[in-house]
């Protein structure tokens, strides 16, 4: 995850929620984050676009943010 940050902190804004934290259940709910490493790439409007579960593979993740970044406006 600190590589996906440190490529992308320009573009895109990245936000880690606590499951254990009452104030991230709100957005555990409105996302469907059930389990701990749930990764969910949203749009400017909030919507989702990707989400990965489990282990990230970095490269794959990095070539997916890439390929979404280039298709958007």
């Amino acid at each position: 995850m600190d590589r996906l940050e440190r490529d992308f902190s320009a573009q895109i804004e990245f936000f880690v929620l606590d499951v254990d934290m009452a104030d991230s259940r709100l957005y555990m709910d409105e996302y469907a984050i059930r389990t701990r490493s749930t990764y969910v790439l949203l749009d400017a409007a909030g919507e989702e676009v990707m989400r990965w579960n489990g282990p990230l593979d970095g490269d794959q993740v990095a070539a997916d943010i890439a390929s979404f970044l280039e298709s958007t406006p």
